[in-house]
């Protein structure tokens, strides 16, 4: 009896960290289910690009103009082109450990959320669990191989520094983020909002973004990678498929315009994409002088609100937008949850939509038009939308002192 009472006060004691490893370890084995599937983009280019730096010496290949990520991403292929493990296992590999640091960022900003509440671990670690089991998270990394994780796990770590007011290193990571991909730009919006309602932090911290990006690719320069072509590769790739509106992806595009193959939108005659950024410019401004005349203070619970609704308008309305780009909504929408427990819906929409997205390339899996897919999207958006303008402008909350 004793040995037993031990073991249940052990288990009493430790449950949170029992836990923790329970929820890592299955979250684990999952992926270690998918890790050799191969997917289309892994042998059309980021098979080609690791096995390409492979065979012109690793490190000393960064000279080259290999792919058309940043350089801190192609740096880490060719790192891995130095060890003695299948490149398929590799490459997922690092995405899979962001997967967890996403999850962990998640952890985090729920403590924050919570902090005066007694159970704040607990919820903590069952969001841990959630971001960890979403389907785009498990099937991104262990099934496509691609690197979304690595730029969103940056992002969450910049939203916990500016929920606890640290703006210095939320900027910093920020940039990290920038450095690996251009979609960060989905919620820089949030932190113009942030500055135009609070002024808590000087303007020149947005020249941090660039500065830490130009800091990362170091290593490439160091190996001879000109310093205009680590300035250059986003504009590069803004001019990237440029005979689409969008590739997979429920936008509005989807919405408005025949589909062909594969769910791409081809672009018509005259420069359509152009009236896309315009709208959600205008929308993002429109925004911006709302929270200015209803002087809108930005505390917690509105940079979660705000963060997914801004990655919601970016994607819908964006041109160009390909299959893996709500990845940072489906997590945040987690977030979003915990303020809005009656509008479960949100999380479990998005995901579906964003999942959708994933089958039909990773499966072939088209049994549903993409049209009502976009048009589910449209409509989550217009609800998230509602909430935002019903809460903070058309009838302001009272300010806590």
């Amino acid at each position: 009896m004793k040995l037993n009472e031990k073991i249940y006060d052990f288990i009493e004691k430790e449950k949170n960290i029992i836990l923790f490893i329970l929820i890592t370890i299955m979250a684990w084995l999952v992926r270690m289910f998918l890790i050799n599937f191969v997917s289309g983009d892994f042998q059309a280019f980021i098979g080609n690009w690791f096995y390409e730096l492979k065979e012109n010496g690793g490190l000393h290949a960064l000279n080259i103009n290999i792919g058309d990520y940043n350089s801190p991403y192609i740096t880490i292929l060719a790192l891995l082109t130095y060890l003695p493990i299948n490149p398929v296992i590799s490459v997922k590999m690092v995405s899979i450990i962001f997967d967890y640091i996403c999850a962990f960022a998640v952890m985090k900003i729920i403590n924050i959320i919570f902090d005066k509440n007694q159970h704040r671990e607990l919820y903590g670690l069952l969001a841990y669990g959630v971001i960890l089991f979403l389907p785009t998270v498990i099937l991104n990394s262990a099934c496509w191989g691609q690197a979304d994780s690595i730029y969103t796990a940056f992002v969450l770590i910049s939203i916990k520094y500016l929920l606890e007011k640290k703006y210095l290193k939320s900027f910093i990571f920020l940039g990290i983020s920038f450095a690996f991909k251009l979609q960060f730009i989905f919620i820089l919006p949030v932190y113009i909002l942030v500055y135009i309602a609070d002024r808590k932090f000087p303007i020149y911290y947005f020249l941090i973004i660039p500065i830490v990006n130009l800091i990362m690719c170091i290593p490439a320069i160091i190996f001879g990678k000109s310093i205009l072509s680590c300035i250059n590769v986003y504009i590069n790739q803004t001019s990237e498929w440029a005979e689409y509106l969008c590739m997979n992806f429920p936008g509005i595009w989807s919405l408005l315009f025949p589909i062909s193959k594969y769910n791409y939108v081809v672009q018509p005659s005259g420069n359509i994409a152009k009236v896309g950024i315009l709208i959600t410019i205008f929308i993002y401004v429109l925004i911006a002088f709302m929270v200015i005349y209803k002087k809108i203070k930005f505390d917690k619970q509105r940079i979660i609100e705000f963060s997914l609704w801004s990655i919601m308008i970016a994607t819908f309305f964006l041109p160009r937008m390909h299959d893996r780009y709500l990845f940072m909504g489906d997590i945040l929408s987690i977030l979003y949850f915990i303020y809005n427990k009656d509008k479960i819906y949100v999380p479990i929409g998005i995901s579906m939509v964003s999942t959708y997205c994933y089958s039909v390339y990773l499966f072939n899996n088209n049994t549903i038009s993409i049209k009502y897919i976009s048009l589910v999207y449209f409509i989550l958006i217009i609800l998230v939308s509602k909430d935002i303008c019903r809460k903070y402008f058309v009838h302001k909350e009272v300010e806590k002192k």
